[in-house]
């Protein structure tokens, strides 16, 4: 079940930066994405929740896929195109193709949707053209991809795989066992579970914490594939501070945002409901920033 592309590498789940006025930074966003790709992340995602997606406008979406695909080079811009109906994201998908964008990451819709109806969104999602990369996010949505509905989806054509974050590890395993990564891409989503995620033989992140230590993440991946697992431990186990701090979802991704300000590139403040860090936040985001050696 060859898929028409497999993505395999680190992506940062990115901000999306904003000036001091609240306006998207479209110049800053692109020396962000210059600097992950000069470390050796394979692409970027755009707009999904740590780029504050459901706060940016239509006009923003598509300028910022433009302004990724400007400076990615040979990486790959996957963009965010999650919506509560199936028109809403049937339009978010389409301009992501026109866009530039070489995948959509869909979210699942919110709410009551049976398989058979996951199935029709997806289906009709699908005949836009572009690769769809399924996002499966219990928490956010109230809906659990099981394996079965996932055996379904991934059979429609352009779905070429997954970002899993419901942080189950079994479920996981259980995709793992039938399907190769060399035939479907399967990212983990859980800042929290890279390590063991590339452990049992995932190839692709998705991961807020890129956007602050990238380097180190491309390291558990490539020290974990190599069968040094522990110096990927010491990394993983030295980032866990800041993945916890910085995941904190009461106000997110307020304090991602900070992090990012404080090792040294652009972010700006959230848009409103998010409130900026505090002074105790930002406190405890520099202590994870040292003991992750980044400060």
């Amino acid at each position: 079940m060859k898929k028409s592309i497999v993505f395999k590498g680190v992506f940062p789940a990115l901000i999306t930066p904003f000036d001091k006025a609240g306006n998207i930074d479209l110049e800053a966003l692109k020396e962000n994405v210059k600097y992950y790709m000069s470390v050796g992340c394979a692409g970027v995602a755009f707009s999904g929740s740590s780029g504050e997606h459901a706060f940016l406008t239509r006009e923003e979406r598509i300028a910022g896929i433009k302004a990724c695909k400007e400076v990615i080079g040979d990486g790959y811009v996957i963009a965010g195109a999650g919506a509560q109906t199936t028109a809403a994201a049937l339009e978010m998908v389409q301009d992501a193709k026109d866009a530039g964008a070489d995948a959509a990451l869909v979210l699942s819709p919110i709410g009551n949707t049976t398989d058979d109806g996951m199935v029709a969104h997806y289906e009709k999602l699908g005949e836009v053209g572009i690769p769809l990369v399924l996002y499966n996010h219990p928490a956010a949505t109230g809906i659990n991809i099981t394996l079965e509905l996932f055996e379904r989806l991934i059979a429609i054509p352009n779905v070429v795989g997954m970002k899993e974050t419901s942080g189950s590890l079994p479920f996981l395993a259980s995709i793992l066992r039938k399907y190769s990564t060399d035939e479907i891409t399967l990212f983990t989503g859980c800042d929290d579970l890279t390590l063991p995620s590339c452990a049992i033989g995932l190839k692709a992140i998705i991961l807020a914490t890129a956007n602050v230590a990238p380097k180190q993440v491309i390291d558990i991946m490539n020290l974990v594939q190599a069968g040094k697992i522990e110096e990927a431990q010491k990394i993983y186990w030295n980032l866990a501070p800041l993945t916890s701090v910085i995941g904190d979802e009461s106000n997110f991704p307020s304090l991602l945002k900070k992090a990012v300000e404080l090792v040294g590139h652009p972010a700006g403040d959230p848009r409103l409901p998010i409130l900026p860090a505090t002074a105790e936040e930002t406190q405890a985001i520099e202590d994870a920033l040292k003991i992750a050696g980044l400060k």
